[in-house]
């Protein structure tokens, strides 16, 4: 009898917890609803620049994205988060998506979805203009090089893959992308991994400070796209069918080419068909 009873408490504690989180309401749903989605992205000049004065987000990549939003119908709000806490957030409610997401740290892949990747950014090695002691990648994995990085981007992340004999400089996750390069640029650190949109902003106002690794083949490639929340399936096709849209009418590449038209710093992604020969 007393075996029933306990049963029978267990069941009558649990029961709330199971039907409260059964009613929690999806971010797909929460979307429908609202007609906006709040759209997570993190401080990275110039693809998402924040003015300190009137805290107004403005950069090719916020256009880029909220272009892709718009053609759902849903309104776009733009909300500032951290790279460490972005998961969080997404969980919690506070975000719909991330903006700009890709597996910048790899083991990600685990805990959110990405959706249709709307560029792709080649990831390249930078080190002091004036440094000559490296000639290939295999050069850097080395116990006397020093990389910086920041805490949860692929800095910090691919450099420990690709590069596991040298040193590691860690930033905080709130760091300014540009402070890798100052830091390599003021002998802090030997070598810092970067996408050139980033590299290149610095480098053209500091210039003669630093270079990118003359090697011609590119040290990685990375999809850019959206991230849900795990399980968010709704979501993220209806943001992977708007990226897709997005492409096959040209709109990625008309914004893409507003601030790459060489496509030096960021990649189209291919096309799902192929046109027929004239």
């Amino acid at each position: 009898m007393k075996k029933y009873l306990v049963i029978l408490l267990f069941v009558l504690i649990a029961f709330p917890a199971f039907a409260a989180d059964k009613d929690k309401e999806s971010a797909y749903n929460r979307v429908m609803r609202t007609n906006t989605l709040r759209c997570g992205f993190v401080p990275w000049p110039p693809g998402f620049a924040v003015d300190p004065n009137t805290n107004e987000v403005s950069g090719p990549t916020k256009d880029l994205f909220k272009s892709i939003i718009k053609l759902t119908g849903w309104k776009p709000e733009f909300v500032q988060v951290a790279l460490g806490t972005y998961i969080l957030d997404l969980n919690n409610g506070r975000i719909d998506a991330m903006c700009s997401d890709g597996p910048w740290t790899i083991t990600n892949i685990r805990l959110v979805d990405y959706t249709t990747p709307a560029m792709y950014s080649p990831i390249l090695l930078y080190v002091r203009a004036d440094d000559t002691r490296f000639d290939s990648y295999a050069s850097l994995n080395h116990e006397n090089v020093s990389f910086v990085g920041i805490d949860g981007d692929i800095s910090s992340d691919l450099t420990a893959l690709r590069f596991p004999k040298a040193k590691i400089r860690s930033l905080i996750n709130l760091t300014d992308p540009a402070m890798m390069m100052r830091e390599v640029a003021d002998g802090k650190a030997d070598a810092v991994i970067l996408d050139p949109v980033t590299a290149e902003a610095f480098m053209e106002n500091n210039p003669g400070e630093m270079k990118a690794l003359p090697i011609d083949n590119v040290l990685a490639v990375y999809p850019v796209g959206m991230s849900v929340k795990r399980g968010e399936a709704l979501l993220q096709q209806t943001l992977s069918r708007a990226t897709e849209m997005a492409i096959n009418i040209g709109l990625a590449d008309t914004k893409i080419d507003l601030y790459d038209p060489m496509r030096k710093t960021i990649y189209s992604p291919a096309r799902a068909y192929k046109e027929p020969e004239k």
